[in-house]
């Protein structure tokens, strides 16, 4: 039976955390996997620029954005948390009335079929899967009109040079042909390589603003975002994650990417409670079995 030994008062957590130390181990390692917003700097402005393209009226050329940062930099989570700013209206029969913003990932090809019935799924739209391209297409631009969408994110745009030359340029006419003909902002996220996906077309990839995100710095920003994640995740000892010595070891764990500062956290936090030591420190990270982002092609099996 594991130990918990408590050290001093619970003004480490926010109100919220401090509640959630009465549940049970088990529901606190759930809570903590589900994980929690924190934003940053350049992420409140990323949204400023989504919610001014969502507010902006209805022009000839719609407003468009390509967002690119590395892998598990936050580009999903700051498309995800636009998404759930705006989330679709249902009636009583859970039926989509207004959907202002939604979200897709393209195809691992460029295949406009499978790309149209992904945006009819996130519409919970009825549709013939057997439909041709064409047909989907008009049921889309149809459902966008009903349903008042205003932004269309798509993750993973890099997918788009996966495919032929052809396959490519007629990825990106279609794109732009739902832009012109519905009015909705295309905002494409994706690595480094999506520059490449939007940029062989001149005429296509004047109307996308560009914006990257910007790589973590070992700063005070990065220490107000470990403090923040201390106070919200329920342990019942102080961690001072927001140290200098905890932010040099969890800055070069992570590799300064985002989505693997949250990860470790997580795993962290998870082994703090299995032990009973109900906090995280050098010598716990040091025992976890974390490998850094840079070490995981290592780990490829060979065939």
């Amino acid at each position: 039976m594991t130990t918990i030994t408590r050290v001093g008062a619970l003004d480490h957590l926010d109100e919220k955390a401090q509640q959630k130390l009465l549940l049970s181990n088990d529901e606190r390692i759930r809570g903590i996997r589900v994980g929690t917003w924190v934003k940053f700097e350049h992420v409140k402005e990323v949204l400023e620029r989504l919610e001014d393209m969502l507010q902006s009226p209805e022009v000839t050329r719609p407003p468009c954005m390509l967002i690119v940062g590395p892998a598990f930099s936050g580009k999903t989570s700051i498309a995800e948390r636009f998404l759930k700013l705006h989330p679709p209206d249902l009636n009583p029969e859970n039926e989509t009335t207004v959907a202002p913003v939604i979200m897709v990932e393209a195809p691992p090809k460029p295949d406009l079929s499978d790309f149209y019935s992904r945006i009819l799924d996130s519409l919970a739209a009825k549709y013939k899967p057997t439909s041709s391209a064409h047909e989907k297409y008009s049921q889309v631009k149809r459902m966008f009109r009903e349903l008042g969408v205003k932004v269309l994110l798509v993750d993973e745009i890099q997918h788009l040079i996966a495919g032929s030359l052809n396959r490519q340029r007629e990825f990106r006419n279609a794109l732009k042909s739902l832009s012109n003909e519905t009015k909705v902002s295309l905002v494409v996220l994706g690595v480094e390589e999506a520059r490449n996906a939007i940029y062989q077309d001149d005429q296509f990839s004047s109307r996308f603003i560009p914006y990257e995100l910007p790589i973590i710095q070992n700063d005070e920003s990065f220490a107000k975002l470990l403090r923040t994640l201390e106070i919200r995740t329920p342990l019942l000892n102080p961690s001072n994650l927001g140290s200098p010595d905890m932010c040099n070891i969890i800055y070069a764990k992570s590799e300064s990417n985002l989505g693997d500062i949250f990860d470790l956290i997580k795993e962290a936090s998870v082994a703090a409670i299995r032990t009973g030591t109900e906090c995280i420190t050098p010598q716990l990270l040091d025992r976890l079995n974390w490998v850094p982002p840079s070490q995981r092609k290592r780990f490829r099996r060979t065939l």
